[in-house]
């Protein structure tokens, strides 16, 4: 199934929402995607061939039963863009230095701004340039890759979004959020625990593309190796020790069911970091791999294999030169 579709900024009228997506590679592409085949007012932060294919010849979406195109709205400035109702930061966690203060533009007076980065510490970075009352930590879970410009492939067969406010409440602005993932065929979640949600998903998380991107094998055929399971379980437990103590109890029953979801992975499939890694691109290697060290030193808990882990990735953290 094929089609095209087109949202004009204030076409629906006044009450559409806005929303900037901030890094519209495979995972922000995927949910601008679709949020602009439901008629709300999208643009697409992006750059390079990405960004001019779009521009050409509007987004395309290859998704497991078929696929559309749509016409949406793309650039490399936000500052052409303006304020905005709702900012999705989807940037890589390495880009932060820089993609953090670029959205400067689209935050209004009432912006809201979604982070679905991976690790636990984006909303606090974010926080702390634009007021961590603006921002709400959420998590995505979506396989979905750029394979060509303009191009961007989702292999989940449904694309899922868990966000909520620190403080566990269900604000207006964040129902409203929900509502419009909904609309757009999200499957959208308000927890009222998010700070377990984001190191539920590092506890399983880190770990596989660390490991896998370590051995250069996808994280299901690693672990189907006896020394692989019993590597994961403590790279797992690692985790855990150091979520634990940052406010997240874990128990034996979380590390088996982080096993279960890396066991359950399709043979061959790989991580975020690991393709990266494979195709001479910079790595989330702090945010993914660095985090588990950085938080279990300040609480004095050993975590020795996300040391030697860290080590060595970290030779390949800005990716090649041409890729940089």
């Amino acid at each position: 199934m094929r089609s095209r579709s087109r949202t004009k900024a204030g076409s629906n009228g006044g009450g559409v929402m806005r929303i900037a997506i901030m890094g519209a590679g495979g995972i922000g592409g995927c949910y601008g995607g679709l949020l602009a085949q439901a008629g709300f007012d999208v643009t697409l932060i992006t750059r390079g061939a990405h960004l001019e294919a779009i521009t050409e010849k509007g987004l395309q979406l290859v998704q497991p039963e078929g696929d559309f195109t749509v016409d949406v709205a793309a650039t490399r400035d936000p500052s052409l863009v303006g304020p905005v109702d709702l900012v999705i930061f989807s940037v890589k966690a390495h880009q932060n230095l820089t993609a953090i203060p670029l959205i400067k533009p689209l935050i209004g007076v009432e912006t809201t701004v979604l982070t679905i980065q991976n690790g636990v510490e984006s909303a606090d970075e974010i926080g702390q340039e634009y007021g961590a009352e603006r921002v709400l930590p959420g998590s995505a879970y979506v396989i979905s890759n750029v394979i060509s410009p303009g191009v961007v492939k989702q292999q989940s067969p449904f694309p899922r979004v868990v966000f909520g406010e620190s403080n566990g409440e269900q604000s207006q602005r964040a129902i409203a959020v929900r509502d419009a993932f909904l609309k757009a065929n999200i499957m959208a979640e308000l927890s009222d625990d998010i700070s377990r949600v984001l190191w539920s998903k590092l506890l399983y998380n880190s770990p596989a593309n660390g490991m896998a991107s370590a051995a250069r094998l996808s994280p299901r055929d690693l672990i189907e190796i006896p020394e692989g399971t019993a590597m994961f379980k403590l790279a797992i437990q690692e985790v855990a020790d150091v979520g634990t103590p940052s406010g997240v109890r874990f128990g034996e029953d979380d590390v088996q069911e982080a096993m279960d979801l890396i066991a359950g992975r399709p043979m061959g499939a790989r991580g975020s970091m690991q393709a990266d890694l494979e195709s001479g691109r910079p790595l989330e290697l702090d945010a993914i791999v660095g985090v588990v060290g950085r938080i279990g030193r300040k609480l004095n808990v050993p975590t020795p294999i996300f040391d030697i882990l860290y080590t060595l990735l970290l030779p390949h953290i800005d990716g090649t030169r041409e890729n940089r």
